[in-house]
């Protein structure tokens, strides 16, 4: 049998940096998601949250301008107190606040969908087809894979919080015509760049946990439901005890309506606004 000897071929791919070897892991895992119908049902669905900030943020500028744009809207704004209606600039940054407290509302419940979707895949099918091994073998570090993983979850949770909350707000900037806006404004944008961080962060690392635990991707939906479901549960049956101060803690995404709360201190904005 002739052994045939082909020699030294050049590899001209594209080098990348070490730094970035995780991205590979994200890109293709982010392109596979792609594939599950549910997954795109749910991202069609996290747009109308999206699309009805941006409009009502398009439609606080002109009201501001008292534009004649807005006579088909007037019935909107009907009913609103002689302050608000005569001086709408001076309740901007109350109005914007408590707009984009209600889309991350909203927008929690397309996230752990998300999550419940994408997430439990990850981690579990590699360890029930023994692919680690096969990672590994590649110029990957451990580290590489996880921070890769995580990505994944990341890129589909930013694409429903963080990614709208920054065009809906640039669009707002662009109907109010004030230089004002950006100086009154600004905390919102800030607030949620933060919270779409803390959400991808924090639900990340929680399914990445769960998804290392068992070979099973159902049982780790299972356990992903079970957090999601029966923390609120627990929250109302601690909350019949007493404890209204500390029943928060036992539901995570009580928990995270918290820190949306603090960042955005929607308490404040609803005071005044009542």
């Amino acid at each position: 049998m002739p052994i045939l000897d082909q020699g030294y071929q050049h590899w001209d791919g594209k080098l990348t940096s070490r730094a970035f070897r995780w991205l590979a892991i994200t890109r293709n895992g982010v392109k596979a998601q792609f594939k599950n119908r549910w997954l795109i049902s749910t991202l069609i669905g996290a747009l109308a949250p999206a699309l009805l900030l941006a409009a009502f943020l398009a439609l606080w500028g002109l009201f501001e301008q008292k534009s004649a744009i807005l006579t088909p809207f007037l019935f909107l704004f009907q009913g609103l107190p002689e302050e608000i209606s005569h001086g709408p600039k001076g309740f901007r940054a109350t109005f914007w606040t408590l707009a984009f407290v209600q889309f991350f509302r909203i927008q929690m419940v397309f996230s752990f969908l998300l999550v419940m979707l994408v997430g439990p895949d990850l981690i579990s099918q590699d360890l029930r087809f023994n692919a680690l091994p096969l990672y590994l073998s590649r110029p990957l570090r451990r580290f590489d894979y996880f921070l890769g993983k995580f990505g994944v979850i990341a890129a589909f949770l930013l694409a429903v919080t963080l990614a709208p909350a920054v065009l809906a707000y640039g669009l707002g900037l662009a109907f109010s015509l004030d230089p004002a806006t950006l100086t009154d404004t600004w905390r919102v944008l800030a607030a949620s760049v933060a919270f779409s961080l803390v959400v991808a962060g924090s639900t990340g690392l929680l399914m990445l946990a769960f998804s290392s635990l068992s070979k099973n991707s159902r049982f780790v939906a299972a356990m992903w439901v079970a957090v999601w479901m029966f923390g609120g549960a627990a929250v109302e049956s601690i909350r019949r005890e007493g404890a209204e101060q500390w029943a928060p803690l036992a539901s995570y995404s009580a928990d995270l309506a918290s820190v949306r709360d603090a960042l955005f201190d929607s308490d404040a904005h609803w005071e005044r606004l009542s």
